[in-house]
């Protein structure tokens, strides 16, 4: 009795399927996650801070997510010369979600008319469900859930709920994998990305004779394309025709690799250390850098001071000079901190007391306050000066920060 081949199937598929469900999960769950008592990541816009996994970021250290913005550009960059589409077919929400709502495609309706519209229930919960979590990158999930719980979203969030999950059911019920082949940019600038040793689905062509014109890889391919014409923009690398494939060749005892993932043209030699991968490389190791150095320098208070225009110098009956700040301390890190104050004039001349000379912050608070200085044995004229903050965690010293001020003492009357 002899032994027959058993077809391989789905295995791609399944692979995938595990990929787009922990990638989901992570996505959903991400919000839930606390750092340091605040969210592992969430953009605070009303308090213009961003949250990231312990550290929070004011709305003025925009350098900090130039720099971040640089590593993810040069590394997505990286990846694609590398791996081809490997982000279209495995990780972009349009797929995976596709893959999460495939009953809504109108060939399963035309057979199982119950299937579609199940399918489509099933699109509009995960819509919801999608456009949830978005917003809770924005508000804490904990205080959405509370507030739909007792009915007082307000008209902000739940307008931008039923817009984003209209918006995404469209797209599952109507758009789908038309976006990739159509509008997508990222497929357009595929061919500039992609070189000679690029991994790719492809049709290895030496092997056309053992093709029979089965239409197989044609009717399983999200993007309706034909593989066997050669590489084409519509492709989102989802290795589909791969899984149709290999259990019809396997039937016909031929080797199964007819269509498969290759480096290039199938048969080309893979090379890996190529002028492209070089300064990818290169760049996405430099936007690294820069983005550590940018982390580990940024102070642990920001500061600002300027002369408060609404107090102008004065000197008292007794011969004390008042010279009033506005000062802005804001709490860059997680735990609060302690600020203690001074101001030094440049020259040494004269004794400077502050009120007040000590601010508490709480975790990531932001404190715009008038700081008034009396100055004692200062002779007329403006002078320059400097305010010192030392920056503490109960009696641990953290950092010391400065700020150039005028010292300005009028004429005695």
């Amino acid at each position: 009795m002899t032994s027959r081949a058993q077809p391989r199937g789905r295995r791609f598929g399944t692979w995938r399927r595990i990929a787009g469900a922990v990638q989901a999960l992570l996505v959903l769950g991400l919000p839930f996650v606390r750092v340091g008592g605040e969210s592992a990541l969430r953009l605070d816009v009303p308090a213009g801070r961003l949250h990231a996994f312990g550290a929070a970021f004011a709305i003025d250290e925009a350098f900090v997510v130039l720099a971040a913005t640089l590593l993810v550009t040069a590394g997505f960059l990286l990846v694609t010369l590398l791996y081809g589409r490997v982000w279209c077919g495995w990780s972009c929400p349009q797929t995976l979600l596709g893959d999460l709502t495939a009953w809504v495609a109108p060939a399963a309706g035309r057979s199982r008319p119950w299937r579609r519209a199940a399918g489509l229930a099933w699109a509009a919960l995960l819509s919801s469900l999608f456009a949830a979590a978005t917003l809770w990158y924005f508000v804490p999930p904990a205080e959405f859930l509370a507030r739909l719980r007792a009915g007082a979203l307000g008209p902000v969030l739940s307008g931008s709920w039923a817009v984003l999950g209209a918006l995404l059911f469209l797209d599952l019920a109507l758009v789908r994998q038309t976006f990739c082949k159509t509008v997508c940019p990222y497929a357009k600038l595929q061919g500039v990305l992609f070189d000679r040793s690029t991994l790719v689905v492809a049709y290895d062509a030496r092997r056309a004779a053992d093709c029979v014109d089965c239409g197989a890889c044609v009717r399983v391919c999200p993007t309706g394309i034909d593989i066997r014409h050669g590489l084409q923009a519509e492709c989102i690398a989802c290795a589909a025709c791969v899984d149709a494939c290999q259990p019809i060749m396997a039937r016909l005892r031929r080797p199964p690799d007819l269509i498969a993932y290759f480096h290039g043209e199938p048969g080309a030699p893979r090379r890996l250390i190529r002028p492209g991968t070089l300064a990818l490389g290169a760049a996405t190791l430099a936007s690294l850098a820069l983005l550590l150095a940018v982390v580990a320098t940024r102070a642990a208070v920001g500061l600002t001071a300027l002369a408060e225009p609404g107090f102008p110098p004065r000197r008292t009956a007794d011969g004390r000079v008042l010279n009033a700040y506005a000062v802005s301390l804001e709490n860059h890190r997680q735990g609060p901190v302690a600020v203690a104050l001074a101001l030094v004039p440049v020259d040494g001349g004269g004794e400077v007391a502050l009120r007040p000379d000590r601010v508490a912050l709480a975790p990531g608070e932001r404190r715009q306050l008038r700081v008034l200085a009396v100055a004692r044995d200062v002779a007329p004229g403006r002078r320059p000066a400097r305010l010192e903050a030392e920056v503490r965690d109960g009696e641990r010293l953290l950092e010391r920060r400065s700020a150039e001020l005028p010292l300005v003492a009028p004429e005695a009357r």
